[in-house]
């Protein structure tokens, strides 16, 4: 329904306004105070009328009526007013001039003269003798247009309509000024401004008329900045769009044109300091007289804090379902991973204790594809383990001395057996000259060398591996391995995915290689941990080189090894490894104290074979009384025990004044527990799984340090307690090449992993269960 028009109180206020401007005008135009055109022309016109009488009186006088006649048609002609001239005698008869006169000349013998028609008479002796009559163009035109076109007319219209448009937008910008909260008595105003939700009051032309002090502490605006303005104008953020995507009108024009209450609408606005809130709107139509709508309040409740539970809601809904999804696809290539090493163990180990074997040779070649197992599922709890401690944030890394050398050698030399079984060539490139030793964590340095070897290997069908090591100098000298293969390569996009933990370069690569896609990403940690960076180049099917940079530290307090000096180094090393294959402990007695049987077992029968006596006990209660009892020379203590473990049976031996040189023996392989070994007591620490090669050795090299009466492990530094080959130093040691180091016929080393096997699979479920 269309409404009737109104005028309104703006729009009077401007009529009023041009009225007087014009008023003003025409009284100026009545005294002649503004300049008149239509004056000045026609003056000029009468003076010109003039002049001509005046010039043909004296051509009359010589009775030249051709010369008159040329020149009156040659000033009609110049000047473009002039529309007819002639000169007429007093007996009413035309003597010379226009043709068409007549045409254009209305003036009757007795009327006057007009701005358009002028008359001038031309005398003589005898008195009047005629006239000069002479037609213009009209000054102005005829009827209603010709009125109009007057400029004393036009001039006051144009000043009155544009004055009056002026003053109605002048106005409109004015009333805006004015104190729109008169729209809203005091008393209502009070009662507004307490209530708890925003309050906007608006016309019907969108023009906020009242905001209440909820509103404006929300958007920390003054109120005055926020009266006058339209409501469209206040910083809203996106509109709201139904399902076609099609945006939709506010609520506001919903209830003014509507005339009902829209409520339940969700808007976002920016605040003064740029923050973000979120608006639950509603709106009531303000009805005026006859029910017309007038307004509309606006009720704005603040539910910013609500929407931001809502998006972290969200977000861990999100995180959930990705970490959900993370831990099926985790579990089920754990559960691939460790069942299949876990599969050979048990299918040799049952084969081996039904005597299913043929030949000697066939059961050593089981033993040693159990051994290999064993190791890949030690490796892969390892990988875990780092994993899960980068994430927990808590990764420490020590600098200390190390010889970046040896441990390149000790990972060819770990990982030559792999290399050889797949007839891979694998060896070491001395570049430049090294450090003797640099700060660094030497445990960490060879994890990574060993990772990127390892993977270098398992992905290289045939060629070489080659591990580059040099040093860079600068301000701050780096050291560079670069571990080289000519294997499969990788793509530029699979490239991206090396480095995040559980990735590897896509599906057919995990099917085809294994692996869980861990070692490259706990490399990088580590290289990053160190000060460092692991990077990659590669190219599909043509093999990859993979990077690491590492600090050394000053240099100046350590000596700088060439390259013939690295490699009689690593000569001597080869030649110390094979002659230590052997371990003589005859004459030494030995405490073996562990709750695990198949441990104790284990740990009594390579002790015995390597000619020692050996006492045993299940915890350290029983250690306390066989070590009263029988003075051994060496106690290998299990850290994790019941009743007493070893850490309190350690340091009663100490505080009954015992230095018999004690070896601790835990599955825990955190640095944390490596300290607290040391600080209760023990002169050195194995991991389990432990290798018994290494075992033996520091053994041997601790007896022989007490019997020739040298510095004891407490007068000594964990590093320094065992002057032994570097192998046999107290710290997390690292395996050697794949192989068993069992003797492969002796029956009571079959019956112990026989024993032993059974219970594997237990435990391994128990572990899945944990986690």
């Amino acid at each position: 329904m269309n409404r009737p028009f109104q005028v309104t109180a703006r729009l009077r206020l401007a009529f009023g306004a041009a009225g007087i401007v014009t008023s003003c005008i025409l009284v100026a135009i009545f005294f002649d105070l503004l300049p008149d055109e239509r004056i000045a022309i026609a003056k000029g016109r009468a003076e010109l009328c003039e002049a001509i009488a005046v010039y043909s009186t004296a051509i009359l006088s010589y009775d030249d009526y051709s010369s008159l006649e040329s020149c009156l048609l040659a000033l009609a002609a110049e000047h473009e007013q002039i529309r007819s001239i002639a000169i007429r005698q007093s007996d009413g008869r035309l003597l010379c001039g226009s043709s068409q006169h007549h045409l254009y000349w209305n003036l009757l013998p007795d009327d006057a003269s007009t701005c358009d028609q002028i008359r001038v008479p031309l005398l003589s002796d005898s008195g009047q003798w005629g006239t000069v009559e002479v037609s213009f163009s009209q000054l102005r035109g005829q009827g209603l247009w010709g009125w109009l076109g007057d400029r004393t007319v036009l001039f006051p219209m144009l000043i009155g309509a544009g004055s009056c448009l002026i003053f109605w937008f002048y106005f409109a910008k004015m009333l805006r000024q004015l104190d729109p909260n008169a729209a809203v008595p005091g008393r209502v105003r009070e009662a507004l401004d307490v209530l708890a939700e925003g309050l906007v009051l608006i016309d019907e032309k969108h023009t906020i008329r009242f905001a209440n002090r909820v509103f404006s502490d929300l958007l920390q605006l003054p109120t005055d900045k926020l009266l006058g303005r339209r409501i469209e104008q206040l910083p809203w953020c996106d509109p709201e769009v139904d399902h076609s995507g099609i945006s939709l009108s506010p609520p506001w024009v919903l209830a003014l044109t509507q005339g009902s209450v829209v409520v339940g609408h969700m808007l976002d606005i920016m605040d003064a300091n740029n923050h973000r809130r979120s608006f639950n709107v509603s709106c009531s139509p303000v009805l005026g007289s006859e029910g017309k709508v007038r307004g509309v309040m606006i009720c704005c409740d603040d539910v910013t804090h609500l929407e931001e539970i809502k998006v972290q809601l969200r977000t861990a809904r999100d995180q959930a379902n990705a970490a959900s999804a993370a831990k099926s696809a985790f579990v089920a290539n754990m559960s691939h991973e460790i069942r299949t090493p876990l599969n050979a163990v048990l299918g040799f180990a049952d084969v081996l204790r039904r005597g299913m074997v043929q030949s000697r040779d066939e059961e050593v070649e089981y033993l040693n594809m159990i051994h290999r197992s064993g190791q890949h599922l030690l490796g892969l709890i390892n990988d875990i383990l780092d994993l899960s401690k980068i994430e927990a944030g808590s990764l420490q890394v020590e600098r200390i001395d190390c010889h970046p050398h040896e441990i390149a050698q000790d990972v060819v030399s770990v990982l030559s057996q792999k290399a050889q079984e797949k007839n891979l060539e694998l060896r070491i490139e001395l570049e430049s000259e090294l450090p003797d030793t640099l700060q660094s964590d030497p445990t960490k340095l060879r994890q990574i060398m060993m990772n990127l070897t390892s993977n270098a290997i398992k992905f290289t069908e045939q060629g070489r591996v080659t591990i580059g090591v040099r040093l860079v100098r600068g301000k701050q000298p780096e050291l560079l391995v670069s571990v080289c293969d000519t294997g499969i390569g990788m793509t530029p996009e699979q490239q991206k995915k090396i480095f995040l933990a559980f990735q590897q370069a896509d599906e057919s690569t995990t099917r085809r290689f294994g692996g869980t896609g861990l070692g490259l990403a706990i490399s990088r940690q580590f290289a990053e941990a160190l000060g460092g960076s692991l990077t990659v180049t590669s190219e599909h099917q043509k093999g990859s080189v993979f990077l690491l940079r590492i600090p050394t530290g000053s240099l100046r307090r350590t000596r700088l090894l060439s390259v013939s000096e690295l490699s009689r180094l690593q000569q001597s090393s080869n030649r110390d490894e094979k002659r230590m294959d052997t371990v003589d402990l005859a004459g030494a007695s030995i405490l073996v104290v562990d709750d695990g049987e198949e441990n104790r077992r284990l740990l009594q029968l390579v002790l015995a074979r390597s000619g020692a006596t050996v006492a045993t006990g299940c915890d350290g209660r029983e250690a306390l009384r066989e070590l009263a009892d029988h003075p051994v020379d060496l106690i290998l203590m299990d850290m994790q025990m019941p009743e007493l473990d070893g850490y309190q049976a350690t340091r009663l031996i100490r505080q009954a004044g015992s230095d018999v040189p004690i070896i601790g023996l835990t599955g825990n392989a955190l640095k944390g527990d490596r300290e607290r070994c040391f600080e209760a007591g023990c002169n050195a620490f194995h991991v389990k799984p432990f290798n018994i090669d290494q075992l033996l050795r520091t053994i041997l090299a601790l007896i022989e340090t007490e019997r020739n009466g040298e510095a004891t492990a407490a007068e000594t530094t964990p590093r320094d307690r065992i002057p032994a080959p570097r192998k046999a130093t107290p710290v997390c040691t690292i395996p050697d090449p794949i192989s068993t180091t069992l003797p492969m016929d002796d029956p009571e080393f079959r019956e112990i992993v026989t024993d032993f096997a059974p219970r594997l699979e237990a435990n391994f479920q128990k572990m899945r269960n944990a986690a």
